[in-house]
């Protein structure tokens, strides 16, 4: 998942300084952002987007969650005051592609968004190891079809939807749907836990 430069991006927070400390720091970065008052207004657009979204209580779990339902393509990045295992864990299934304590230092806040734009995210070990392991009473995911282990290992290495869906003969909006209909039989919630899931078991 490459972003181009030219990207949308928006910072969501409760206190007016840290959004703003946010804002400068992404322009330190190379990154213009903005701070909507209406998110769901605003991602509601065809092009790439970016939002950066603080997570302190129910109202914004759910909010992320919305979010993910609200525009296929929109990347998430979750903003934690505490980074548990069980709230990174929860923002990462719920929608969220990077997970960031709230008090990170700039230059880990840099280096993490500029991963995250050339299709990478930073993600701790025991996360991860949390993500592949499959729940007690689950009867593990569907495995791919070959076509779809190929489309799995084309994300995997960083090609966008767009590219994949034109590779693919379909129209990007189809390839979303196919590869949301993918994500759901291997009992993944989300691209970055597809992409997990299918390490895990072998298939890319």
């Amino acid at each position: 998942m490459t972003v181009s430069m030219l990207v949308r991006i928006a910072v969501a927070d409760p206190l007016p300084v840290f959004r703003h400390g946010v804002v400068e720091i992404l322009r330190d970065a190379g990154f213009q952002s903005e701070t909507p008052d209406d998110l769901f207004a605003w991602v509601r657009d065809e092009q790439t987007t970016i939002v950066v979204l603080t997570l302190q209580n129910e109202v914004d779990w759910r909010t992320l969650e919305q979010l993910q339902r609200t525009a296929s393509g929109l990347i998430l990045v979750a903003l934690l005051d505490q980074m548990s295992l069980r709230d990174c864990v929860r923002a990462l299934r719920a929608g969220a592609v990077c997970v960031m304590a709230r008090d990170c230092t700039p230059a880990a806040f840099r280096e993490r968004f500029r991963a995250l734009v050339r299709g990478e995210s930073v993600v701790p070990v025991e996360v991860l190891r949390e993500l592949a392991a499959p729940a007690a009473d689950s009867p593990g995911p569907t495995e791919p079809s070959p076509t779809e282990r190929d489309w799995l290992r084309s994300l995997a290495r960083g090609t966008t939807v767009g590219r994949l869906a034109a590779d693919a003969g379909y129209s990007e909006r189809m390839m979303f749907r196919l590869l949301r209909d993918l994500y759901t039989r291997m009992g993944a919630r989300n691209r970055t836990d597809a992409l997990i899931t299918a390490q895990h078991y072998g298939w890319l």
